[in-house]
């Protein structure tokens, strides 16, 4: 007889267990559910529904850490953490769902991620098509910048159609073509010197690769010049913030898919003084947020993924910290993870190397990410790999 710890990191991981016993295939789903606990973090909840959620929970056989203040049936609001299996959850969502107090706000957002964990595909549309994001999707940078942060801006569209041959056959299931620099202390630049910069660009690389192309603008007017020349996704760092109401209805009415960014301030003084009181709270309840307005317009879930922002605005430990819980934002979507030869990678792994920042990029799929945008695609592929076969194991 052998007793050992078993690695079960996610719902296939228990089900492929499951399976290996050899138990009626119509318990496999079944008990492959009781296999997997999740720890969901609820920010300023009413005490009154801490403590129902607290009671419900232990008759589920979960359980949930509460402020003490709940215990002592006390008014206000406070923090829960609530720990359960995926069984424990579906059987919550049934009784929270007839609860007061904002409990039923709670068991919608339990089934979201019940459901994010359960998915057995994953994809992200845009315009007719979709992209199939189940093993994490590599992003390729093209900078038309020539003060782009990371060194490798062009100022040539032939050679950013080359850049874009070589990142497709290299494996990348996406571009992200842009014409403004967004680095801590960059100045902005007006729509008509990026359409300038950005169009001729565009124009010949749709023609000569055959994957989707993303634009990354905030701007109404280059989004629609950029749509207009086929353009297939925008990735907005603002988070439809600036364009607002034109560019949520222009993204809307194109089918195209988008990307919506969380930043702390704005790129010029983003980096002065960072501060949050729980950055992944946060930010997850921001891109929330701006995920509602966007469906306002009528932007469909699925033509949806949020990027934390990694860089912008953050200390190192708030990045690192993003990176680690990559995973926590799925609920919301197709999460990109963009982290890409950013300063805080240097600062933590004290290297200048390629070597860390490919690494940091394996870290961020790892740790979550469906889409990772990356300078260094080749290297960044290669090491993806490593990931899809874990995952088949």
């Amino acid at each position: 007889m052998i007793i050992r710890k078993a690695a079960v990191n996610n719902f296939e991981d228990a089900l492929k267990l499951v399976k290996k016993t050899g138990s009626d295939k119509f318990a496999h789903k079944i008990l492959a559910k009781k296999a997997v606990l999740i720890a969901v973090v609820i920010d300023a909840i009413d005490n009154r529904a801490a403590s129902i959620l607290k009671q419900e929970a232990l008759s589920a056989g979960a359980d949930a850490a509460v402020n003490e203040n709940v215990s002592r049936f006390k008014k206000g609001f406070s923090d829960t953490v609530l720990f359960a299996t995926v069984k424990q959850i579906e059987i919550l969502i049934k009784k929270l769902c007839f609860q007061p107090f904002g409990l039923k706000e709670v068991a919608a957002h339990l089934s979201e991620i019940k459901d994010s964990l359960l998915a057995d595909k994953k994809i992200w549309k845009y315009k007719k098509t979709f992209i199939d994001i189940l093993s994490p999707a590599v992003m390729g940078i093209i900078n038309m910048d020539p003060q782009s942060f990371s060194g490798d801006g062009l100022t040539n569209a032939d050679e950013a159609v080359k850049r874009a041959i070589e990142f497709e056959k290299a494996g990348a299931k996406i571009l992200d073509i842009g014409a403004e620099s967004s680095r801590p202390g960059a100045k902005l630049i007006d729509a008509k010197t990026e359409i300038k910069r950005l169009l001729p660009a565009l124009k010949k690389i749709k023609k000569a690769v055959k994957i989707p192309v993303s634009i990354d603008t905030y701007k109404y007017e280059t989004a629609k010049a950029a749509l207009n020349e086929g353009a297939d996704i925008i990735n907005d760092i603002f988070a439809l913030q600036k364009g607002k109401d034109k560019l949520a209805k222009l993204i809307a009415n194109s089918k195209a898919g988008v990307i919506l960014m969380h930043m702390q301030g704005v790129p010029a003084s983003m980096q002065k003084d960072p501060s949050y009181k729980d950055c992944v709270s946060e930010v997850f309840e921001f891109l929330s947020q701006r995920k509602k307005y966007a469906n306002s317009f009528g932007i469909k879930n699925e033509f949806i993924a949020v990027d934390p922002g990694p860089g912008f605005g953050k200390t190192v430990e708030h990045n690192l910290e993003l990176v680690k819980n990559m995973s926590a934002f799925s609920s919301l979507g197709a999460v990109v993870g963009a982290v890409s030869r950013k300063k805080f990678i240097r600062a933590a792994s004290s290297s200048e190397d390629k070597t860390a920042f490919v690494a940091a990029n394996f870290l961020a799929a790892y740790c979550g990410a469906d889409i990772v945008r990356v300078h260094d695609v080749k290297e960044t592929v290669n090491v993806l790999k490593l990931i899809t076969s874990i995952r088949r194991v």
